[in-house]
């Protein structure tokens, strides 16, 4: 096995090790539901976007993020497309429907997929410029803006606008730290070197303290009688998604950084806020969060696959 493997195999053992320590700890009592949720905010406030504005200060600008985008936009909205159309051949409710097609094409970006790649590419700033362009210009838009709007049709509760989308989005701090980051990269301005390593380090801690919450998130009881209906989302977003993605990606001939980046985001599970949307619109809530659990565990495991195809 090559010493790039190695790497890749450590830090897949530490990515399971800490999901089920994060598990542990909440089966222990240490980690309550208010602990990880609090746990959670932690992240998004301050190495999220730590990370991602050290990432993008190094990272050197490229037309090729412009294609991610674009190459990122219509896999979502094909595989939108896709799902949608499934769900009326297996004539599924339409709130079951709903969740198939909001669920299995849009990722876990932004907690899960740029804090991983950054893990994982350490020293390839590209990539993980790549993965920040998908996480803020693909699954931000997509599931504020489009995924919200679908799920609230076919819900109980009152419909969101596209004001609602936009302002979630505002107050979002990965959101402003992506700005600056882009706005350094365009005027190739550098932080002073201090700021610049407090960042690294704190974004550094990214990866792990997502992963101890995403452990204490885990509650299997809440797949419940729905297991066929998650399965089938799952699969969806885990397997299809990601071929879809593949496809697209041989057409393309997109240079290594950015085909990688595509790949491992679209790989990524379904998008946790999908869960937060459900349960505010009353779609069913508990096939949501079943998905988030179980396609969560099955693209970590299915992980190593898709960094071996390209």
């Amino acid at each position: 096995m090559s010493t790039a493997q190695d790497a890749v195999g450590l830090y897949l053992t530490m990515f399971l090790l800490l999901l089920l320590l994060g598990y542990g700890l909440r089966r222990g009592g240490v980690l309550t539901e208010q602990t990880t949720v609090w746990l959670a905010r932690l992240v998004s406030l301050a190495p999220l976007p730590a990370l991602v504005l050290s990432a993008l200060a190094k990272a050197s600008l490229s037309p090729t993020l412009l294609s991610v985008w674009g190459m990122g936009i219509a896999s979502v909205w094909l595989s939108m497309a896709l799902a949608w159309t499934l769900g009326g051949v297996l004539r599924l409710t339409p709130s079951t429907r709903a969740l198939l097609t909001v669920q299995g094409s849009i990722s876990n970006t932004g907690f899960l997929g740029t804090p991983l790649i950054a893990s994982l590419y350490l020293n390839e700033p590209n990539i993980i410029a790549a993965a920040v362009t998908y996480d803020m210009g693909v699954t931000s838009v997509m599931i504020h803006l489009v995924g919200a709007r679908l799920l609230s049709r076919f819900g109980e509760a009152t419909h969101a606008g596209e004001t609602q989308g936009l302002k979630r989005l505002a107050q979002m701090p990965v959101f402003w730290a992506t700005l600056v980051g882009y706005a350094l990269m365009i005027t190739r301005l550098r932080l002073p070197e201090p700021l610049m390593f407090t960042l690294e380090r704190l974004g550094q801690t990214t990866t792990p303290l997502v992963l101890l919450a995403i452990g204490g998130m885990l509650h299997w009881q809440v797949l419940g009688t729905r297991w066929k209906a998650v399965a089938l989302i799952v699969g969806f977003k885990t397997l299809l998604m990601p071929l879809l993605m593949l496809g697209l990606l041989r057409l393309a001939g997109l240079p290594d950084f950015a085909a990688r980046a595509l790949l491992l985001q679209s790989a990524m599970p379904t998008v946790m806020v999908s869960a937060v949307y459900a349960a505010a619109f009353k779609v069913e809530p508990e096939l949501a969060s079943g998905v988030v659990v179980a396609s969560t565990v099955v693209a970590l495991a299915l992980l190593p696959v898709w960094m071996q195809i390209l």
